[in-house]
């Protein structure tokens, strides 16, 4: 009997998992950030970091919105991104972006302190488990006032909610699956806000299973804490310092990579190797 209600729910939601990424939410944050800083600060050049960046699809979205607008015309973007998928880079490349094929769960990414006017990490921390040293760099590479968008499934959605109470495994985080971690609202911002860092802006969803798309877009948006994305906005504050500081003022048990019990290797990345980065990724 449960078999059948899972077949008869994959049917319902069939069609709706490009819903999952959020791209209109990401994009709409990213245009209005650069729209505003641009008409209040006529800041002209912005960099923007894509976390993870697969096929380029959300870059190339702001970039569109970007350019589609007679208003910020004189706007100049600067796109990167990390991806290790050949062909998703190949794509990448010919799309402008300037891609780091590294291990971002351990190496430094190559871009300055300070440097960075959006962040974007949609659909990645979910993937990984040295979340502290990631966050360490996203609070490195972006300047004060800078915005952090994040995109993870939601834990708290509602057919996540379903699953449990019949004693089934969430989708959003499953043994036989490629999820690692699995977030809520109120624990995504316990671990973005920690030390002062950051501060919370914002919340959206997106998609709502099991319903199909013209019901999931109202629902996410009437019920975003029972979506089955969830989308947060972040602005970085002026609090100087690394994140992995609260490694070194709370022991945990487990010797996350930067922690006390797991150093990191040298974290500084001198201007050669910064050079050496950028020419490489577009030479290819």
């Amino acid at each position: 009997m449960l078999e059948r209600i899972k077949n008869i729910v994959r049917k319902w939601k069939e069609g709706t998992e490009y819903l999952n990424y959020g791209r209109d939410i990401i994009s709409d944050w990213a245009y209005q950030f650069i729209k505003e800083k641009y008409i209040k600060e006529n800041q002209q050049e912005f960099v923007i970091f894509d976390h993870g960046c697969g096929h380029g699809d959300d870059l190339q979205l702001i970039k569109n919105k970007i350019e589609n607008d007679p208003d910020l015309k004189s706007v100049q973007l600067s796109l990167y991104g990390i991806e290790n998928y050949p062909p998703f880079v190949k794509e990448c490349r010919e799309k402008g972006i300037i891609v780091f094929s590294i291990d971002l769960e351990k190496e430094v990414y190559p871009l300055e302190d300070a440097s960075v006017d959006i962040v974007i990490t949609n659909q990645v921390l979910e993937h990984t488990k040295e979340i502290f040293w990631i966050m360490d760099q996203f609070t490195r590479i972006l300047k004060p006032e800078g915005l952090l968008i994040i995109g993870v499934p939601n834990l708290a959605s509602l057919h996540n909610r379903i699953l449990l109470l019949l004693g089934e495994q969430p989708t959003a985080q499953q043994s036989l699956g490629p999820h690692v971690r699995s977030f809520t609202l109120p624990d995504l911002r316990r671990l973005v806000e920690v030390n002062g860092y950051f501060q919370f802006l914002e919340r959206k969803g997106s998609n709502f299973y099991p319903f199909p798309p013209f019901i999931s877009k109202v629902l996410a948006k009437l019920f975003p804490s029972l979506a089955w994305g969830l989308f947060t906005k972040f602005k970085r504050t002026n609090k100087k310092g690394s994140f992995l500081d609260y490694l070194k003022e709370n022991f945990l048990e487990t010797p996350y990579y930067g922690s006390p019990q797991n150093p990191a290797r040298n974290s500084s990345i001198t201007q050669i190797q910064r050079k050496h980065f950028s020419k490489k990724a577009l030479q290819k």
